[in-house]
């Protein structure tokens, strides 16, 4: 898995369709034991969380991971995938920018498993206009993601400026009042 020429070819699509068509293509190459190794990364990376917030937050990262490679792989494999053709969102190319840079500067032997966490996460925020971390995903103090009259509200989305490779800077969500 070359995350340039993967980098190079996501920047280059410009609606969401086309966007969606690059994911499909790129996220068909992984198999189901890539999908595995990327939840026992999780699994381990999780350990350092302390266990009450790990036991909730465990679901929800799965969800994001596995309920988005379905939505993904079955929504491009109908004929009629019935996508919005709009433009992508202005900070797209930013994002694409800091999945190579985080890609390219994590151990050589897990950039194929972190680009495809953030290939899945493009298509909820970009493809799909969705959060990237599932509604009802917690966070320290008891917040979550929440969906309220037809707009997604997220607890940290602008508190997540000193991670340099967040999602939070591309996610559609709003701030919630919190």
């Amino acid at each position: 898995m070359n995350v340039r020429r993967v980098c190079a070819l996501l920047g280059s699509a410009k609606t969401r369709t086309e966007l969606a068509a690059v994911l499909y293509r790129e996220v068909s190459g992984y198999s189901l034991f890539d999908l595995q190794a990327l939840r026992g990364r999780v699994e381990r990376d999780l350990q350092s969380v302390p266990a009450g917030y790990r036991q909730r937050l465990y679901p929800r990262v799965m969800e994001m991971l596995f309920a988005t490679h379905h939505t993904l792989i079955s929504t491009m494999r109908r004929s009629d995938p019935d996508l919005p053709d709009e433009p992508l969102a202005q900070e797209f190319q930013d994002f694409c920018g800091m999945v190579e840079r985080t890609c390219l500067s994590g151990d050589e032997g897990e950039q194929h498993l972190e680009l495809l966490y953030f290939l899945l996460a493009a298509f909820n925020m970009f493809v799909l206009d969705r959060p990237a971390h599932p509604v009802g995903t917690p966070f320290p103090g008891g917040f979550k993601v929440e969906i309220r009259n037809g707009e997604y509200l997220c607890p940290v989305r602008e508190r997540a400026d000193d991670v340099e490779n967040a999602l939070c800077p591309y996610c559609p969500a709003k701030q919630s009042d919190v």
